[in-house]
């Protein structure tokens, strides 16, 4: 393949982007690849469109070449684009949901769907030996014979077979396993060719696993023998097992094939059995018994399986022994006394062993006993795999002793084991003896005093013994019943004059002595005496001078103490610094002792050796308010230095001399406070000149000889000082290098430590990009852009034109990335020299004309043409005049496809080839072979209806098949693929996008599609009403209008009205619209009528808003309550009224005045009230004049 050839399919594919999605009028396309790895027919996969309910709408090949497929959708909605290969190949995805909707989707999007070719299928099978079938759960691997690759893994599924996908061409080792099965061979080697793979070598499984248990008593049995039998199985067929005769074992008959002993679980396996039916005997001999084992035979079988015996071997129906020791390993005790429940008490012999008879399997309690010895029951089970019992050892043994003092009588003694801090606590008898019981190990034993003993000095010797238990009692350990002074000297660097001592106890006693001492020589004695036993410290007090130590830790015990010394060291100087410096000191005049100090932040201390007056100079990245201060031992006072600024500093490194490096710092962003600093010279070139010029020879001329500059990297230092918070810009330059970062921006933070290098700068030479385009060409756009530019970064792509040589020169530009070059002109292909960045060589790019005309050579316009080679491909629709160009296109092989639906082509497709600036003329015919349906769909009163889905329904002679339109803008749609001579029934889509469509007229029309294109058909559709009228009226006697009202619910808030409406002009009711939105409503009736005059239910009723309206009916029928009722009511005022009556009758001379006009007012309120007609009868007639009478005085 030629250079040119490589690189076009790259150029082609930018030239067409976008062009997969191709939008005519009314259709839209589906493209992609098929990609593959390795070369693959392409020709043999079909790719197809299937609507959700399973209807193929399209169906295509792939483009031989490349794999290219594109399928026109005319319809929106939802659709499955399904792969269809060759039997045992395998793609990921297989299938791809879409939900066409002209925006969102890959189609609409332009995007490419791909499917991905991931290898063949291997097929094969695992079997049984000797038999046609195997077992399931064998896990296959395939991996490449001679790469180091992960393996392929699948399992067997049932009769041994087994798939595994996704395995390309090759030669490969197929490898069974099973974590307990054998294989007669596990490993067979398989040749992968283009197309589904099987193996005709199957594996074979040479046996399985069998297992069993036995058990005693819920215990298991150990070394229990298992002999196999078999009528059906070779010996040859079974491996794992002993062949070796069984010691005792006398066989009945035919010879076993092998025998397996159980282990320590009581579990027994037979590792490889082959597929046969068997028979296994158990046996069990122990050193002088025989015993039963049931049951005493087991038959079972092997088929493609392990075989779990269900059957439990049981052992139905021994003595033991053990030793009695001192310790663990160690000898035997004699003569202890060893009981378990429900058996006699048995004595040890002199090696310490006992035996025990008739014991059954159980678990039991032993317990030993023996003088000064201590032994823990101890719990064991029992079987006939332990015939010999756990060694009892003695867990404790007696320790011993006596505390002998002269005031005699009792005492305790503490027993702490080494790492414990539990003591046991004894207490000594009369005569001070005592004992413990201890276990093994090391203790410490100590007698006890009270603080009143310890106060008043009493001392025991020793304090305390160690005392180490092993395997046997200890039992002679003694204890039987001192002021002292201390001795000692100070010595001074000059007299040491008054001087004091200070005695303190630290065990808490609260001991506190003065010592004074005072001498006038450089060396003072002094002795401290009547220091009880103890732990004291001794300190001398003098906080201005050095000690060596200041403080002596000692202890009084028995004896003594001399030799105690305190040393001066020098004289102390306190120094407060607000930033940690270096201190040098010298002592003046003559400055004989001087060194130095590294002080921290904060208060320091030190000392200096000798007396006298001295200068400090602080040494530090810091600058203080003085240079240097002075101090006097004599007269010590506290020195404090405090840091005004502090200095900064920066690095830039290059990888060669640079002899014009300047650096700008400037404060605060402000100019006129900007420092510049060099040109600056390298530490390498400083330290060259730094070097003294080598001794000129006696011959050697006085001609003088330049310094050579140093060569190689460099290291170029600056350094400021800045106050801290100072905020500074550090920029360095030069005219040929380019420094990165180019500027640091930092703050001055007078920390602990000194500020340091704060910045670092790497100077790199800028980069230059030359190149040239072969032939040459003048205006050839060249493009350069960073391949990865650093983060930030706003370096974009750069152009520039080639000039008529053909050539260009860009730079200078960051290293900091690689480049991109890339080069363009109209009708030419541009590729990139191999191994030369910025070098290309120009192509002329060719083109192919395609004239698409009918059956009476008439252009055919609107026809999909879909090009594709290599990376490329374009979809297009001829024009008017029939004619599609494909210009810019590189040499290759081109796969041409002519679609529209209702046409056939001649040809369909074809192979192009395309030379280097060439031009192809094609000719493509058409021939219709089915026809469209257009029509319209509008409202009743003529108006456009856009988006409404209408299919149309071939006879069953047609295939009964589906083929839909929508409306658009203008309510107009067509239908097509409607094959001649057939009838269809037109009719709107049961879809979500029809649901605002109640019904259409006519509901459905049927066509006849003979050799021409239907028109002019017409739908008129219905919307649904988006409203729901409510009303209804109330039965009920016209009087009770007045009182009653009715009210609108929603079920989602029944407490608050929607609507309510009063009933005073009749006992009809209308409420206001609501939605038709199937929402629950409830109608209520209220009513003023009095409960305490009248009994009446309110109605309600409840309904859904779907239709139109709803009309309803309350019935309401109030019942009056009867007279007796106002009359109990009434009795509850009897009482009160009986009072009245017998004070009026009292005093009738006085009250009838005032009862007669109460009287009088009480009818005035009754008549005001509402009062039934039943009522009013009631009444007499002298109550009727009484109330006459009372209308007069009404003012």
């Amino acid at each position: 393949m030629t250079l040119l050839a490589r690189f076009v399919p790259f150029l082609c594919a930018i030239l067409a982007l976008g062009a997969s999605l191709v939008h005519a009028e009314d259709f839209l396309t589906c493209g992609g690849f098929i990609k593959s790895e390795i070369q693959i027919n392409f020709a043999r996969i079909e790719v197809k469109l299937y609507t959700k309910q399973g209807a193929l709408k399209y169906q295509t090949d792939c483009a031989p070449n490349n794999g290219y497929f594109m399928i026109p959708v005319y319809d929106r909605g939802d659709f499955v684009l399904k792969l269809e290969p060759p039997s045992g190949w395998s793609f990921e995805p297989t299938s791809v949901d879409l939900k066409i909707d002209g925006e969102s989707d890959p189609c609409s999007q332009g995007k490419d769907i791909n499917f991905f070719f991931k290898g063949y299928t291997v097929s094969g099978k695992v079997v049984s030996k000797g038999k046609a079938d195997g077992p399931e759960g064998v896990l296959i691997s395939v991996k490449p014979k001679d790469k180091d690759a992960v393996a392929i893994e699948t399992r067997t599924k049932t009769g041994g077979v087994y798939n595994i996908p996704n395995v390309l061409p090759g030669d490969f080792i197929i490898t069974a396993s099973h974590p307990t099965w054998t294989f007669q061979k596990a490993s067979i080697t398989h040749t992968v060719t283009k197309d589904t793979a099987t193996v005709d070598s199957p594996i074979i499984v040479s046996g399985y696993d069998v297992r069993g248990k036995v058990m005693s008593e819920g215990e298991p049995i150990k070394n229990v023998f298992f002999i196999l039998f078999s009528d059906t199985v070779k010996p040859e067929d079974v491996a794992g097992c002993q062949k070796s005769v069984v010691n005792g074992y006398q066989s009945e008959g035919k010879s076993p094939l092998c025998h397996v002993q159980s282990d320590v679980d009581g579990q027994f396996v037979f590792p490889s059995l082959g597929s046969g039916v068997y028979r296994v005997v158990p046996f069990y001999m122990g050193e002088h018994t025989t015993f039963d084992v049931v049951p005493s035979s087991l038959q079972f079988t092997v088929e493609h399986n392990t075989i779990q015996l269900p059957t439990v071997f049981q052992v139905a129906g021994f003595s033991i022994s053990g030793r009695v020791l001192s310790a663990t390993g160690g000898k035997g005790v004699e003569g202890a006394k060893v009981k378990v429940q429900g058996k006699p008490e048995v004595t040890t012999r002199s090696d310490g062993t006992f035996r025990m008879e008739k014991i059954k399997s159980g678990t039991y309690t032993l317990k030993a006993s023996k003088e000064h010895l201590t032994f823990d029951p101890l719990n064991v089970k029992v079987t006939p795999n332990t015939p010999k019992l756990p060694d009892i050892v003695a867990s404790k043994f007696s320790v011993c002793g006596r505390v002998e003092t002269s005031a005699g009588g009792q005492r305790k003694v503490s027993l702490t084991k080494e790492g414990s801090k539990q003591p046991e606590i004894a207490t000594t008898d009369k005569d001070g003896a005592f004992c413990f019981s201890a276990a093994p190990g090391a203790y410490v034993m100590e007698p006890m005093m009270s603080e009143v003993e310890q106060a008043a000095g009493l001392r025991i010797n020793p304090e305390s013994q160690k005392v180490t238990v092993s395997s046997s009692p200890v039992l002679d350990i003694n204890f039987s019943q001192f002021k002292a002074t201390l001795r000692g000297s100070i010595k001074c660097l000059d007299v040491c004059g008054t001087l004091q001592l200070m005695v303190e106890s630290k065990d808490g006693r609260g001991f506190k002595k003065p010592v004074p001492v005072s001498q006038q020589t450089k060396q003072a004695a002094f002795i401290i005496k009547d220091i009880l036993p103890g732990k004291y410290s001794i300190s001398v007090v003098q906080t201005s001078w050095c000690w060596s130590k200041s403080s002596l830790d000692v202890e009084v015990v028995d004896q003594d103490i001399g030799g105690l010394e305190f040393q001066q060291s020098g004289y102390v100087l306190h120094c407060h610094v607000s930033h940690p410096i270096e201190l040098v000191y010298s002592l003046d005049p003559s400055a004989s002792y001087k060194g130095s100090f590294t002080l921290n932040k904060g208060v320091n201390q030190f000392c200096l050796e000798k007396p006298g007056s001295y200068k400090l100079t602080p040494k530090s990245c810091h600058q203080f308010e003085k240079s240097e201060y002075t101090f006097q031992t004599s007269a010590p006072n506290m020195l404090t230095l405090t840091a005004l600024k502090h200095q900064i500093h920066a690095e830039i490194r290059t990888t060669q001399p640079v002899l014009d490096i300047t650096v700008s710092i400037s404060s605060g962003g402000k100019l006129e406070q900007t420092v510049k600093l060099g040109p600056l010279k390298s530490r390498q070139q400083l330290e060259q000149e730094s070097k003294p010029p080598a001794k000129k020879s006696v011959n050697e001329t006085a001609e003088k000889k330049p310094t050579p500059s140093p060569s190689g990297p460099q290291v170029y230092d600056v350094s400021h000082w800045a106050g801290n918070g100072e905020v500074l810009e550090i920029a360095p330059s030069s005219g040929e290098f380019l420094f990165y970062p180019s500027t640091v921006k930092v703050t001055v933070e007078s920390g602990e430590k000194c500020p340091g290098v704060v910045a670092e700068f790497e100077g790199r030479p800028g980069v230059f990009i030359t190149g040239q385009v072969t032939p040459p060409l003048s205006g050839v756009k060249v493009t350069i852009t960073p391949t990865n530019p650093a983060e930030g970064s706003t370096d974009g792509a750069i152009t520039q034109m080639t000039d008529n040589k053909g050539q260009y020169r860009v730079g200078p530009l960051p290293d900091t990335s690689e480049y991109e070059v890339e080069a363009s002109l109209d009708g030419y292909i541009m590729s990139q020299e191999e191994g030369k960045l910025g070098y290309f060589r120009a192509f002329k790019l060719g083109k192919i004309r395609i004239e698409v005309t009918d059956g009476e050579n008439s252009p055919l316009s609107g026809v999909l043409l879909s090009l594709s080679g290599g990376n490329f491909r374009s979809n297009n629709l001829t024009k008017d005049d029939g004619i599609l160009t494909f210009g810019d296109l590189g040499p290759d092989t081109y796969f041409l496809r002519a679609l529209m639906k209702e046409f056939e082509f001649d040809p369909s497709t074809q192979m192009i080839e395309v030379s280097e600036g060439s031009a192809v003329d094609i000719k493509v015919k058409g021939r219709r072979v089915a026809f469209s349906c257009f029509g319209s769909v509008t409202s009743l009163n003529g108006e456009p209806e856009p988006g409404i889905a209408v299919e149309a329904h071939s006879e069953e002679s047609c295939g009964q098949v589906v083929e839909e339109g929508v409306s658009d803008e203008e309510g107009n749609f067509r239908i097509r693929g409607l094959q001649p001579n057939c009838d269809y029934k037109i009719k709107l889509k049961d879809c979500e996008s029809n649901g605002h469509i109640e019904r259409a007229s006519p509901p459905t029309q049927t066509v006849a599609i003979g050799q021409k294109v239907i028109k002019d058909l017409r739908i008129i559709v219905f919307r649904h009403l988006n409203q729901f009228d409510i009303g209804g009226n109330i039965v009920t006697p016209h009087e009770y209008l007045t009182s009653l009202k009715v009210s609108l619910y929603s079920e989602e808030d029944p407490e608050t009205p929607i609507h309510t409406l009063p009933l005073d002009m009749g006992s009809f009711f209308q409420f206001s619209s609501v939605p038709n939105d199937g929402r629950r409503y409830m109608i209520k009736l209220e009513s003023t009528l009095p409960r305490s005059k009248y009994d009446y239910t309110l109605p309600e009723a409840s309904f859904t808003s779907t239709g139109y309206q709803k009309h309803v009916t309350l019935p309401f029928n109030p019942q009056k309550r009867a007279l007796e009722q106002e009359v109990m009511q009434g009795s509850y005022f009897a009482l009160p009224l009986v009072v009245a009556l017998i004070a009026v009758g009292v005093n009738h001379a006085k009250i009838m005045p005032f009862i007669l006009q109460f009287r009088q007012n009480m009818r005035g309120l009754q008549s005001s009230g509402p009062t039934s007609r039943s009522e009013t009868v009631n009444f007499d007639a002298d109550l009727s004049r009484q109330r006459k009478k009372v209308k007069p005085r009404k003012t």
